[in-house]
């Protein structure tokens, strides 16, 4: 019996003095959460880092384990569970390297060698960073909007519940990795997205499509050699489906793939096999991929605030929607400004529908278009029917005004177009007030909804079929049907119609899109913002 005690006894001094490493017990929780207590003393009164980690969330990290008494967070498979969230935000278009991915990997190494309250404090904060970083970036964006448009005026974060209440939240669920996945945007567009991203990366990573030599238009029924490599190409991409590979006759099934790629990527769909349709196809898979990665962010900025019912006006896809209860109700083409004078991205609210505006004419275009044009022929403003009015509204006769000096004469003088089918504004336009004197309004210049480019403006936004859209945003309202709308327009009085419901105006620079049925488009970058994105948000680093 007593050498029976004596064995446990030395049995209970050696498991004591053994190490603790994977098979051993690890430190207590009161040893890690004093050794957290003093990281936390560390971080309020710098700016600090972990592990030379610089934390992403420093001030949330802070309130949330104060929240929690400094006590630690995560247990048991929490730590495996939150690396494979942060390797799966490769998935969302961010880059896991930028969530502590390589610290957290070299810190559970560690743990399965050794443990020790230091290390798993470090842990606990580099994981609730992480986690906080996640859920941040996929849900509002890594990139601050306002850093490269100084025009955006909506902050996706403002009236969101406090981040590091999302994290408690996180740390509280069931599996630590599904409640994360759980908060990420599950918008269609989103989702539409980070689908076209998996299927590019997934080409990429087979060797891409192959190039289209350049050449002159092929059309329909032609036989050119270049044809076996567009048919790869669309092959590659999924238009096409089937056909003769080696065949150089362009048939009518392969008319019908040309056609479904230039209507996803915003061409005319004339079925011409032309230099802007080859350069089109000539963009690599990986660089797609890059301008959806963009376009995921740009989603992040604006998916988090957009109500059942808004005006969408899609800048780089000349296209408007209305949406009307998670519905497309409307959509028309437009024309925005040119290069030189680019309509901003913003949000608004549209307040007011007006019937036969006339037009004050900005003082810049008095400046750059209108005075030169004087110089050179007095008869310009009567053939564009403009009259001048002085500081009282008086008219003036143009032929009195030195239109030489026309920095110092446009503060004197304003141009004003009467109401009327030439009215530069055309028969409506629709207010919503804003800095930068943008409002979407009707043109004459019917001919041009026809061009596959359509930046023309001076910054307003022109639409196609405009009256569609005031009768539906009328309909209801103090007998505002189709027959009024048009009797005034017929009388041709300028007249303020206020919307009873304000409508919120959405406009947006998305380079790649998703329709409500799932189709993914891709335009071009008209005012080239994609390149300060994808800086902004680091090169890819690949699957990690």
């Amino acid at each position: 019996m007593a050498m029976r005690l004596t064995r446990i006894l030395l049995l209970l001094v050696a498991l004591a003095l053994a190490p603790t490493g994977c098979g051993g017990q690890g430190p207590s929780g009161a040893g890690i959460d004093r050794s957290l207590q003093e990281k936390l003393t560390q971080l309020k009164r710098d700016s600090g880092t972990v592990r030379e980690q610089a934390l992403i969330a420093r001030p949330v990290v802070v309130r949330f384990y104060e929240a929690r008494n400094a006590r630690h967070a995560w247990d048991g498979e929490d730590a495996e569970q939150i690396v494979r969230a942060v390797r799966s935000v490769y998935e969302d278009g961010l880059n896991p390297s930028d969530y502590h991915l390589a610290a957290l990997d070299r810190l559970l190494s560690e743990r399965e060698q050794s443990r020790s309250p230091a290390l798993e404090a470090d842990l606990d904060i580099l994981l609730t960073d992480a986690v906080a970083g996640m859920v941040d970036h996929v849900r509002y964006g890594r990139v601050r909007p306002i850093t490269l448009n100084p025009s955006w005026n909506v902050d996706p974060r403002e009236g969101a519940p406090p981040l590091e209440g999302e994290v408690a939240r996180i740390a509280g669920a069931g599996s630590a990795e599904k409640a994360i996945q759980e908060s990420k945007p599950n918008h269609f567009i989103y989702a539409g997205l980070k689908g076209a991203l998996a299927q590019l990366r997934e080409i990429a990573a087979k060797g891409g499509w192959p190039t289209v030599p350049a050449g002159k238009t092929i059309r329909p029924g032609a036989k050119d050699p270049r044809i076996a490599a567009i048919r790869a190409r669309l092959l590659a991409a999924g238009e096409l489906q089937g056909g003769d590979p080696a065949s150089t006759v362009y048939d009518s099934e392969l008319r019908k793939a040309v056609e479904l790629f230039q209507e996803r990527h915003r061409l005319n769909a004339d079925g011409l096999i032309d230099k802007g349709v080859i350069d089109a196809m000539n963009v690599s898979a990986a660089v797609r991929a890059d301008q959806v990665r963009v376009n995921l962010e740009r989603a992040r900025w604006v998916l988090p605030g957009l109500t059942d019912d808004f005006l969408l006006v899609n800048l780089p896809a000349f296209k408007a929607y209305l949406i009307r209860n998670h519905r497309n109700v409307w959509e028309a083409r437009t024309q925005v400004g040119q290069e030189g004078k680019a309509t901003p991205s913003f949000n608004a609210m549209m307040r007011t529908v007006v019937l036969n505006p006339d037009w004050t004419v900005p003082g810049s275009i008095i400046q750059q278009e209108i005075a030169p044009a004087m110089a050179k022929d007095p008869t310009y403003l009567a053939r564009k029917g403009l009259v001048v009015l002085d500081s009282k509204g008086q008219p003036v006769d143009p032929k009195s005004v030195d239109w030489k000096d026309a920095a110092s004469e446009g503060s004197r003088y304003t141009l004003q177009q009467p109401p009327g089918t030439d009215n530069a504004l055309g028969r409506v336009k629709f207010l919503f007030p804003n800095p930068y004197s943008i409002y979407l309004h009707d043109t004459p210049s019917k001919a041009s909804f026809e061009a596959e480019k359509r930046t023309f403006s001076h910054g307003c936004i022109r639409l196609e079929r405009p009256l569609e859209l005031a009768e539906i945003l009328l309909s209801g309202q103090d007998s505002w049907d189709a027959a009024k709308i048009r009797d005034t327009l017929e009388r041709g009085e300028t007249q303020n119609v206020n919307l009873e419901h304000p409508l919120p105006v959405v406009i947006v620079y998305w380079t790649v899109s998703v329709g409500a049925s799932g189709e993914v488009r891709i335009m071009n970058d008209i005012y080239g913002l994609d390149p300060p994105i994808l800086a902004a948000l680091g090169p890819w680093a690949g699957r990690n």
